[in-house]
Protein backbone atom coordinates (compact mmCIF):
# COMPACT_ATOMS: atom_id res chain seq x y z
CA UNK A 1 0.00 0.00 0.00
CA UNK A 2 2.82 2.38 0.87
CA UNK A 3 4.53 1.54 -2.43
CA UNK A 4 1.45 2.67 -4.36
CA UNK A 5 1.21 5.83 -2.28
CA UNK A 6 4.90 6.68 -2.82
CA UNK A 7 4.64 5.93 -6.53
CA UNK A 8 1.61 8.23 -6.78
CA UNK A 9 3.50 11.01 -5.02
CA UNK A 10 6.50 10.59 -7.33
CA UNK A 11 4.28 10.69 -10.42
CA UNK A 12 2.54 13.83 -9.14
CA UNK A 13 5.87 15.51 -8.42
CA UNK A 14 7.17 14.52 -11.85
CA UNK A 15 4.15 16.04 -13.57
CA UNK A 16 4.44 19.21 -11.49
CA UNK A 17 8.12 19.56 -12.41
CA UNK A 18 7.40 18.99 -16.10
CA UNK A 19 4.63 21.57 -16.06
CA UNK A 20 6.85 24.12 -14.31
CA UNK A 21 9.43 23.90 -17.11
CA UNK A 22 7.00 25.33 -19.67
CA UNK A 23 7.51 29.06 -20.18
CA UNK A 24 4.32 31.11 -20.23
CA UNK A 25 3.51 34.79 -20.38
CA UNK A 26 -0.23 35.07 -19.78
CA UNK A 27 -2.37 38.18 -19.25
CA UNK A 28 0.75 40.27 -18.79
CA UNK A 29 2.45 43.41 -20.06
CA UNK A 30 6.21 43.56 -20.66
CA UNK A 31 7.68 46.99 -21.45
CA UNK A 32 11.37 47.63 -22.06
CA UNK A 33 12.78 51.05 -22.97
CA UNK A 34 16.44 51.63 -23.85
CA UNK A 35 17.75 48.19 -22.86
CA UNK A 36 21.39 47.59 -23.78
CA UNK A 37 23.23 44.26 -23.86
CA UNK A 38 26.72 43.62 -25.20
CA UNK A 39 29.56 41.14 -25.19
CA UNK A 40 33.06 41.67 -26.48
CA UNK A 41 36.06 39.45 -26.38
CA UNK A 42 37.52 36.24 -27.68
CA UNK A 43 34.39 34.00 -27.49
CA UNK A 44 31.79 36.78 -27.26
CA UNK A 45 28.05 35.98 -27.23
CA UNK A 46 25.23 38.44 -26.47
CA UNK A 47 21.66 37.27 -25.84
CA UNK A 48 18.91 39.82 -25.26
CA UNK A 49 15.47 38.37 -24.43
CA UNK A 50 12.48 40.63 -23.88
CA UNK A 51 9.11 38.97 -23.35
CA UNK A 52 10.35 35.50 -24.29
CA UNK A 53 8.71 32.17 -23.43
CA UNK A 54 10.68 28.94 -23.97
CA UNK A 55 10.06 25.16 -23.70
CA UNK A 56 6.45 24.86 -24.82
CA UNK A 57 6.51 28.64 -24.69
CA UNK A 58 3.21 30.50 -24.77
CA UNK A 59 2.47 34.20 -24.96
CA UNK A 60 -1.27 34.60 -24.47
CA UNK A 61 -3.49 37.67 -23.94
CA UNK A 62 -0.35 39.75 -23.40
CA UNK A 63 1.52 42.79 -24.68
CA UNK A 64 5.27 42.97 -25.23
CA UNK A 65 6.77 46.37 -26.10
CA UNK A 66 10.48 47.04 -26.64
CA UNK A 67 11.74 50.48 -27.64
CA UNK A 68 15.36 51.45 -28.43
CA UNK A 69 16.75 48.05 -27.41
CA UNK A 70 20.35 47.41 -28.42
CA UNK A 71 22.25 44.11 -28.48
CA UNK A 72 25.77 43.58 -29.80
CA UNK A 73 28.62 41.11 -29.86
CA UNK A 74 32.10 41.82 -31.10
CA UNK A 75 35.11 39.58 -31.08
CA UNK A 76 36.56 36.41 -32.51
CA UNK A 77 33.52 34.06 -32.29
CA UNK A 78 30.84 36.73 -31.96
CA UNK A 79 27.13 35.89 -31.91
CA UNK A 80 24.32 38.34 -31.14
CA UNK A 81 20.76 37.09 -30.52
CA UNK A 82 17.96 39.59 -29.92
CA UNK A 83 14.45 38.27 -29.22
CA UNK A 84 11.35 40.34 -28.53
CA UNK A 85 8.06 38.49 -27.99
CA UNK A 86 9.34 35.07 -29.04
CA UNK A 87 7.94 31.65 -28.13
CA UNK A 88 9.90 28.43 -28.73
CA UNK A 89 9.47 24.63 -28.73
CA UNK A 90 5.81 24.32 -29.68
CA UNK A 91 5.73 28.08 -29.33
CA UNK A 92 2.41 29.91 -29.46
CA UNK A 93 1.58 33.60 -29.58
CA UNK A 94 -2.18 34.04 -29.16
CA UNK A 95 -4.41 37.09 -28.75
CA UNK A 96 -1.31 39.21 -28.10
CA UNK A 97 0.49 42.30 -29.33
CA UNK A 98 4.25 42.50 -29.87
CA UNK A 99 5.77 45.89 -30.72
CA UNK A 100 9.46 46.53 -31.39
CA UNK A 101 10.59 50.06 -32.24
CA UNK A 102 14.17 51.03 -33.14
CA UNK A 103 15.64 47.64 -32.26
CA UNK A 104 19.32 47.16 -33.08
CA UNK A 105 21.18 43.85 -33.16
CA UNK A 106 24.76 43.56 -34.43
CA UNK A 107 27.57 41.04 -34.54
CA UNK A 108 31.05 41.87 -35.78
CA UNK A 109 34.09 39.67 -35.77
CA UNK A 110 35.67 36.64 -37.35
CA UNK A 111 32.70 34.18 -37.15
CA UNK A 112 29.93 36.74 -36.64
CA UNK A 113 26.26 35.78 -36.61
CA UNK A 114 23.34 38.13 -35.86
CA UNK A 115 19.82 36.75 -35.19
CA UNK A 116 16.87 39.05 -34.55
CA UNK A 117 13.34 37.74 -33.87
CA UNK A 118 10.29 39.89 -33.17
CA UNK A 119 6.89 38.28 -32.57
CA UNK A 120 8.06 34.89 -33.77
CA UNK A 121 6.97 31.37 -32.75
CA UNK A 122 9.28 28.39 -33.34
CA UNK A 123 9.09 24.59 -33.30
CA UNK A 124 5.54 23.87 -34.48
CA UNK A 125 5.07 27.59 -34.00
CA UNK A 126 1.69 29.31 -34.10
CA UNK A 127 0.84 33.00 -34.23
CA UNK A 128 -2.92 33.47 -33.96
CA UNK A 129 -5.21 36.50 -33.53
CA UNK A 130 -2.19 38.68 -32.80
CA UNK A 131 -0.48 41.86 -33.99
CA UNK A 132 3.26 42.15 -34.55
CA UNK A 133 4.78 45.54 -35.34
CA UNK A 134 8.48 46.15 -35.94
CA UNK A 135 9.36 49.72 -36.89
CA UNK A 136 13.00 50.48 -37.58
CA UNK A 137 14.37 47.06 -36.63
CA UNK A 138 18.00 46.74 -37.71
CA UNK A 139 20.00 43.51 -37.80
CA UNK A 140 23.54 43.28 -39.16
CA UNK A 141 26.51 40.97 -39.22
CA UNK A 142 29.95 41.94 -40.42
CA UNK A 143 33.05 39.85 -40.49
CA UNK A 144 34.70 36.88 -42.12
CA UNK A 145 31.81 34.33 -41.97
CA UNK A 146 28.96 36.78 -41.35
CA UNK A 147 25.34 35.66 -41.31
CA UNK A 148 22.34 37.89 -40.55
CA UNK A 149 18.87 36.41 -39.92
CA UNK A 150 15.87 38.63 -39.21
CA UNK A 151 12.43 37.13 -38.53
CA UNK A 152 9.43 39.35 -37.86
CA UNK A 153 5.88 38.20 -37.22
CA UNK A 154 5.87 34.58 -38.25
CA UNK A 155 6.04 30.94 -37.33
CA UNK A 156 8.54 28.18 -38.04
CA UNK A 157 8.46 24.37 -38.03
CA UNK A 158 5.05 23.53 -39.51
CA UNK A 159 4.35 27.18 -38.78
CA UNK A 160 0.88 28.70 -38.65
CA UNK A 161 0.17 32.42 -39.05
CA UNK A 162 -3.61 32.88 -38.65
CA UNK A 163 -5.87 35.94 -38.29
CA UNK A 164 -2.89 38.13 -37.47
CA UNK A 165 -1.43 41.44 -38.62
CA UNK A 166 2.29 41.91 -39.25
CA UNK A 167 3.73 45.37 -39.95
CA UNK A 168 7.45 45.94 -40.54
CA UNK A 169 8.37 49.48 -41.52
CA UNK A 170 11.98 50.47 -42.29
CA UNK A 171 13.34 47.14 -41.11
CA UNK A 172 16.76 46.20 -42.43
CA UNK A 173 18.91 43.09 -42.41
CA UNK A 174 22.50 43.21 -43.66
CA UNK A 175 25.48 40.87 -43.84
CA UNK A 176 28.91 41.92 -45.05
CA UNK A 177 32.09 39.91 -45.19
CA UNK A 178 33.70 36.97 -46.96
CA UNK A 179 30.84 34.40 -46.76
CA UNK A 180 28.00 36.82 -46.03
CA UNK A 181 24.40 35.63 -45.99
CA UNK A 182 21.38 37.78 -45.13
CA UNK A 183 17.92 36.28 -44.70
CA UNK A 184 14.88 38.38 -43.84
CA UNK A 185 11.45 36.84 -43.11
CA UNK A 186 8.44 39.07 -42.46
CA UNK A 187 4.98 37.57 -41.99
CA UNK A 188 6.15 34.09 -42.97
CA UNK A 189 4.92 30.65 -41.95
CA UNK A 190 7.48 27.96 -42.75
Amino acid sequence: MQVVRKASILVALGLACAASMAGEIVGSTVISNGSTNSASGFLATARQNIGVAEQNGKITNSTVIATNASNSASGFLSTANQSVGRATQNGEIKNSTVIGTNLTNAASGFLSTANQEVGFAKGNGKVENSTVIANGATNRASGFLSTANQQIGGAQGNGVLRNSTVIATNSSNTASGFLSTAEQSIGVAK
